[in-house]
């Protein structure tokens, strides 16, 4: 008789035990389900921070009409909302979806959470707090790039950004780099191959590294741009060789291509495969990106 680990072993790896697959045929994507009538019923019962919570969750497990609720719902939660332990691991979780409608969901629930009005009057404040007092500037950058994601002031707040990332502090220039990835703009992506080249700090440069390969509102077609670039820096003798490392796993998680830490080879793939990779990001689901769930 077989023991209840030669079972599990068996069941856990049938091919590796001899056995055939039970059903053959085509690979199938499984489906995400769907909020029910029911889910929804009792969720319009419940106070906003239970919402807000709930939805989110489901958001994060890609459940039809979780994203929709938010956007319909998220305006009347200001005010309503607080900090909680639960939130702050969801937020952790939807801002590194592979569904930027899901990250825009957790940024829509951050300002309500944080009670920021998506006003001028609102970056005024955050933006005057952060001058008036520079332990203000981690906080205020994070919220800023937030706020010019949704379209509060993001030319003013961008080059403000851009000042934070050459802020004497680290903490600074850290969530600078981590706001600048809110807004989600071409522009941002020689903000953070510079920061990438040049900080002093390696914690500030590995952000800046994850901005451009994986975290923030880029898409994978605007990431496809920080390529050359970034080919550039692997042939830098300058940079030290944990950065370089850093290079090469950008290039492959932007790319999705399994090349070695090689600029010659990088390069010839991209001259070879570069405009082909960007059109086929382009043509993908622009909300698609390189995520963690």
């Amino acid at each position: 008789m077989l023991s209840l680990i030669s079972v599990a072993q068996q069941a856990a790896n049938p091919i590796a035990a001899g056995e055939q697959l039970p059903v053959p045929g085509k690979w199938v994507a499984a489906d995400h389900s769907k909020l029910s009538e029911h889910n929804i019923e009792w969720m319009q019962t419940q106070p906003p921070q239970v919402q807000a919570e709930f939805l989110l969750s489901a958001a994060i497990n890609h459940d039809k009409g979780a994203t929709d609720w938010i956007n319909k719902l998220v305006d009347g939660w200001h005010g309503k909302l607080r900090r909680t332990q639960r939130w702050g691991d969801l937020q952790d979780t939807a801002l590194y979806s592979n569904d930027l409608r899901v990250r825009a969901a957790a940024i829509e629930i951050n300002l309500a959470v944080n009670n920021l009005t998506k006003t001028d009057e609102t970056a005024d404040r955050i933006i005057r707090s952060a001058e008036s007092n520079p332990g203000n500037r981690p906080w205020a950058a994070w919220e800023l790039g937030m706020l010019a994601n949704r379209g509060v002031e993001p030319e003013r707040i961008h080059s403000l950004l851009v000042t934070y990332i050459h802020d004497p502090e680290q903490q600074t220039r850290f969530w600078a780099v981590e706001g600048l990835a809110h807004l989600g703009t071409d522009e941002t992506i020689k903000d953070f191959m510079d920061v990438f080249r040049s900080d002093v700090s390696m914690e500030v440069r590995e952000r800046a590294g994850c901005s451009l390969a994986k975290s923030g509102m880029l898409t994978r077609e605007q990431r496809m741009k920080a390529v050359p670039g970034l080919i550039d820096l692997g042939e830098d003798d300058s940079l030290n060789e944990t950065t370089l490392n850093w290079v090469y796993q950008a290039l492959r998680e932007i790319t999705n291509e399994p090349l070695p830490n090689n600029s010659v080879a990088w390069r010839n793939w991209y001259v070879k495969f570069g405009v082909a990779r960007q059109q086929e990001f382009r043509q993908g689901d622009e909300w698609s990106v390189l995520g963690n769930n």
